[in-house]
């Protein structure tokens, strides 16, 4: 489906480009003076531009029916998609069994108040190793080895209320766990 366009179009088109220092897509950004509220305003003032393809049918508007969402939307799915408040919650331990009770206690206790639980995601586990030697002034080759495993876990509780912060503040974990709050 072929569009014309015009050089005297109300919008201006997006062009996403990359930052010079950084190449990675993740670093996509809109120039400044293409804001999602300046997009908004300039498309509810601008009316629908009616463009023919080769058959003589009237194409739809920009991003009816193309998948492609008009720039008036991107803002709308953005915040549905990410929560306005979570609290994550990072456990650490050195014993597997501590760790999956504690996330067992924080997950019953955020279901019972309604809340969205995330997880528990397990993290990568860190190992510490510890090289001593045996005996100091004769065997230099026969060394002990010895090992800290660190296991994590991570959990998101979204959209908390009060009765959560309240549920969550009452838990007693075992002194083994590692806990470490973010809102």
């Amino acid at each position: 489906m072929a569009v014309s366009t015009s050089t005297t179009s109300p919008l201006p088109l997006l062009l996403l480009h990359r930052g010079a220092a950084n190449p990675s897509p993740a670093s996509l950004s809109f120039p400044s003076s293409l804001r999602a509220s300046s997009l908004r305003s300039r498309a509810a003032a601008a009316p629908p531009a009616e463009t023919l393809s080769d058959d003589g049918i009237p194409a739809p508007p920009e991003g009816e029916g193309t998948g492609i969402p008009l720039p008036s939307s991107i803002g709308d799915d953005g915040e549905q998609l990410a929560p306005k408040q979570k609290i994550r919650i990072k456990l650490r331990s050195y014993w597997v069994p501590l760790i999956e009770d504690s996330c067992k206690k924080i997950i019953e206790a955020a279901k019972t108040t309604n809340a969205k639980t995330m997880g528990p995601v397990p993290l990568p586990t860190k190992r510490r190793v510890y090289c001593v030697l045996n005996s100091p002034h004769v065997h230099k080759d026969s060394r002990f080895h010895f090992e800290i495993r660190t296991h994590q876990r991570l959990i998101d509780i979204m959209y908390p209320t009060a009765q959560t912060i309240d549920s969550l503040m009452q838990l007693q974990l075992p002194a083994g766990v590692d806990v470490e709050v973010k809102l």
